[in-house]
C-alpha cells in the first residue's frame, strides 16, 4: 500500500517560531517594498571593494553595506583597532551626548573581505534598530538586528561567512578553533532567507544555487514545507492576520496552546506565560500541552502553570510531579510554576544539586530557584561555592552576582566557606568586597 512521505520539518519549534516572528518584524519595519526591491548579493566580486590597504577596504566595505541598508538616520563612525582591544571581529557602541555612535572593527578582520563585509552589515543593523523610535530592547539584540542584513541582500554572503575554521601555530604548538560570524548558524540563515524568498514571491529563486550545502537545504526542506501548509490551508505565523500575544483573547491564546500547530501553541505558550491569574481553561490547555505537546512546546506549558489564578490540589499534583520528570528543561519549568504557585521545593534538593551540574553552563536560573527556598536549602551552599569560584576565575560578574545572592538568599557561612573554596587571598578580597558592594552581609 502507498501512502505520502510526512515533509521533514527544518529546524526546531522553537527555531521556527523565533525566526519566523522576527523576521515578520523585521520586514514591517523596514517595508515590504524594500525588501522585494533588494538586489541579492551572491559574490563579493559584485560589490565595488577597494584591497589597496586595510583602510580603503574597510571605507569601501562600508559604503557598500551603508547603500543596501535603509538609509542611516544617524551617524555612526567606523573605526579600526588592534584585536586585542575588543575581543571580537566587530564592535557597536550607541550614541551618547557628546560622541557618535561607533563601529570598531578588528584589524584582524581585514585579512578576510566576507567577513569585513558582514561584520560591517551586523554593526549598521544593530545600529539601524537603535535610532528606530519605539524598538525595543529584542530589536536591538543581534538576535532580531542580524537578521536585517538578509532583508537587505546580504543572505548569500551571510550564509558562507557564518562559520570559520581558524588554523594556528605558535612556538611549537598547533591546533584550530572554529568562530561564527553574526547571532545565526547556517541551518537558521537558510529558514531566514526561505522566508525572505516567500515575501518576494520567489518560490525558486536563482540566488538559491549559490548558497552554502547545509543553508541551501533547509531552504529547500522549509519550501516544502510552506507548499504543504499552503495547499492544507494552514497558515504560518510568517504571514498570519493574527499571531499569538498578550493582546489576543485569553481563550484564543488557550485554543491554540492545546491546538495541533506547534507553532501556534509554543507562541501562544509564550503569551500566557507574560500574563497572571490565567483562567481554568487556560490551565487546563496547559496541562494537556505538557503531557502530549510538541518536546520545545511542553516546558513553556509547564510554566505557564505557574500562572494560574488558584492552585487546586489537581494542578499541585500535575506540577509536583513534573518537578520529578528526568528531563532537566521540564524539570525546571516545574519548579518555576512551583515556585509562582507557592509550592515548597526542599523534597526536591538532591534534584536541584544535580540541575547545578547539568546546566553548569548557565546556573543562574537553578541559583534563583535554590534562593527562592530561603534558608530551607541551605545545605546546598557547599555546592554552590564550586560554580562561585569558577565564575571569579572566569571573571563572570554576571554569575558571581548570581552565585553571592543566592548564598545570602539561603544564609550560607560565607565566612567559613569562602576561605575554603577560593585559594588565593586577592580573589577572596574580591569576592567580599563584591558581598559588600551587593550590599549582601555575611549570617552572624
Amino acid at each position: 500500500m502507498f501512502g505520502f512521505r510526512k515533509v521533514r520539518t527544518p529546524l526546531t519549534t522553537f527555531q521556527r517560531v523565533d525566526i519566523e516572528l522576527l523576521m515578520r518584524r523585521t520586514i514591517d519595519e523596514v517595508g515590504r517594498s524594500f525588501v522585494r526591491q533588494s538586489h541579492v548579493v551572491t559574490n563579493l566580486e559584485e560589490l565595488d571593494l577597494d584591497h589597496t590597504s586595510l583602510d580603503t577596504l574597510v571605507e569601501t566595505a562600508r559604503a557598500e553595506v551603508v547603500s543596501r541598508l535603509p538609509e542611516q538616520q544617524t551617524q555612526c563612525e567606523v573605526q579600526i583597532v588592534p584585536g586585542s582591544e575588543i575581543g571580537y571581529p566587530s564592535t557597536y557602541t550607541v550614541a551618547t551626548e557628546s560622541s557618535p555612535a561607533i563601529i570598531r572593527v578588528a584589524k584582524e578582520t581585514g585579512d578576510d573581505p566576507l567577513r569585513t563585509v558582514m561584520e560591517l552589515a551586523f554593526q549598521f543593523s544593530s545600529h539601524h534598530w537603535h535610532v528606530v523610535p519605539g524598538a525595543t530592547e529584542l530589536d536591538k539584540l543581534p538576535r532580531t538586528s542580524d537578521l536585517l542584513p538578509i532583508c537587505c541582500g546580504f543572505g548569500v554572503l551571510g550564509s558562507e561567512a557564518c562559520l570559520y575554521d581558524d588554523q594556528w601555530s605558535q612556538a611549537g604548538w598547533a591546533g584550530w578553533s572554529i568562530s561564527r560570524s553574526g547571532y545565526y548558524s547556517t541551518v537558521e540563515i537558510g529558514y531566514a532567507l526561505a522566508l525572505f524568498a516567500r515575501c518576494r514571491n520567489e518560490s525558486s529563486p536563482e540566488w538559491a544555487e549559490r548558497l552554502r550545502l547545509d543553508s541551501r537545504e533547509t531552504a529547500e526542506l522549509a519550501w516544502k514545507l510552506f507548499e504543504t501548509r499552503d495547499k492544507s490551508g494552514d497558515g504560518l505565523l510568517f504571514d498570519a492576520e493574527r499571531i499569538p500575544s498578550t493582546q489576543v483573547d485569553m481563550s484564543q491564546l488557550a485554543t491554540w496552546l492545546s491546538g495541533p500547530d506547534p507553532a501556534y501553541a509554543l507562541a501562544s505558550g509564550y503569551a500566557l506565560a507574560k500574563l497572571n491569574g490565567l483562567s481554568p481553561r487556560a490551565v487546563e490547555s496547559a496541562i494537556k500541552a505538557s503531557r502530549l505537546g510538541d518536546p520545545d512546546v511542553i516546558p513553556v506549558a509547564v510554566r505557564v502553570l505557574g500562572k494560574a489564578r488558584t492552585c487546586t490540589p489537581d494542578l499541585e499534583k500535575c506540577v509536583l510531579d513534573l518537578c520529578r520528570k528526568s528531563k532537566p528543561r521540564v524539570t525546571v519549568a516545574a519548579m518555576q510554576a512551583a515556585v509562582e504557585l507557592n509550592l515548597p521545593l526542599l523534597s526536591y534538593r538532591r534534584k536541584l544539586s544535580k540541575l547545578l551540574d547539568y546546566f553548569a553552563g548557565d546556573p543562574s536560573p537553578i541559583l534563583e530557584l535554590i534562593g527562592s527556598q530561603g534558608q530551607a536549602l541551605n545545605m546546598l551552599a557547599p555546592r554552590i561555592m564550586p560554580r562561585l569560584a569558577l565564575a571569579v576565575r572566569d571573571e563572570d560578574e554576571s554569575l558571581v552576582d548570581a552565585c553571592l545572592n543566592c548564598l545570602a538568599d539561603i544564609r550560607a557561612d560565607t565566612e567559613r566557606l569562602i576561605p575554603k573554596f577560593i585559594k588565593a587571598e586577592e580573589s577572596r578580597e574580591q569576592v567580599r568586597q563584591r558581598l559588600e558592594d551587593l550590599e549582601i552581609a555575611p549570617p552572624h
